[in-house]
């Protein structure tokens, strides 16, 4: 591996604030390198994975990269990339406008490139959008989020993650994103669950944006590794004999969600395995098991 593919996966490593949408286009660019260098792709697709190991579109794109062919189906899954994001507003536009809800009151959590581009176009339709927001402790990524939407002109309240639940009385709706998405859960920020079953006692439907890099069948769902950060983010000196934990990620059931807005649609929880087991074929599979073998 040259130098210079090392120093990149580092990066991508040491990110702790860039969600999963974000972080793509950069995992596709050094694989593009890798393969364009004749490197040791499969050696480098497991140093991506172990960067990330919670990001079910950086497994993907990793095992694209490895299969035979891996260049021109590397090229296919990035144009597909590039265009999820138009495909998921349009039916998220589809979805909230069509209800003729206004104002159209949104619960979310920390930070989703995907939320940020469908709250932006569906601003566009309902005259009035307000958006609750946690702020993603430990790295307030929701105050990010916050920002964004107000440079939009669309209000927002900021709320710690523990009292999100005080916006659900008045809301319309919760819309989180999601960094994998499995056949019975989806991986999102800590707090996510909480949320989810507040939502669902409020009676509050949930949406999941997702499109469909992030879906993952079984065999690679069980690879994705939540990892615990450093304690010192929650509690610089604790004292003896108290342990800090602080996991960025946590699963929370397909039972608790009303839809997953996605690039081929609106999926019911229903669907959502036969969409997770078309992800992977037979030569992506022979290469997770290459990976794991290693």
């Amino acid at each position: 591996m040259t130098a210079d593919l090392e120093r990149r996966i580092t990066a991508l490593a040491k990110d702790r604030e860039s969600g999963a949408s974000e972080l793509l286009p950069e995992v596709i660019s050094v694989l593009h390198q890798a393969l364009s260098s004749g490197g040791p792709i499969l050696e480098i697709a497991r140093a991506i994975c172990r960067a990330q190991p919670s990001m079910a579109p950086v497994w993907n794109a990793a095992l694209i990269a490895c299969a035979p062919d891996g260049a021109v189906r590397l090229e296919r899954f990035a144009r597909r990339v590039e265009r999820a994001p138009a495909a998921i507003a349009r039916f998220a536009v589809d979805c909230f406008a069509a209800s003729g809800q206004s104002p159209l009151r949104v619960v979310t959590i920390s930070y989703s490139g995907s939320v940020h581009h469908v709250l932006a176009a569906v601003a566009d339709r309902i005259p009035s959008v307000h958006v609750s927001c946690g702020e993603g402790r430990p790295a307030l990524e929701g105050r990010r989020l916050a920002a964004r939407l107000a440079a939009l002109h669309i209000p927002v309240t900021v709320y710690g993650d523990a009292a999100i639940g005080h916006a659900l009385a008045a809301a319309d709706a919760v819309i989180v994103g999601a960094d994998a998405v499995a056949p019975l859960w989806f991986l999102n920020k800590t707090g996510t669950q909480m949320l989810a079953a507040s939502a669902l006692q409020h009676g509050v439907p949930l949406y999941v944006v997702a499109s469909r890099e992030k879906f993952v069948g079984a065999s690679v769902a069980e690879q994705l590794v939540v990892r615990d950060e450093a304690p010192s983010e929650i509690w610089a000196e604790p004292p003896a004999g108290v342990t800090v934990r602080n996991p960025y990620f946590e699963r929370t059931s397909l039972e608790l969600v009303t839809s997953v807005i996605s690039d081929v649609g609106i999926l019911g929880a229903t669907m959502i395995p036969d969409v997770c087991a078309a992800q992977h074929d037979a030569a992506t599979m022979q290469v997770l098991r290459d990976l794991l073998n290693a």
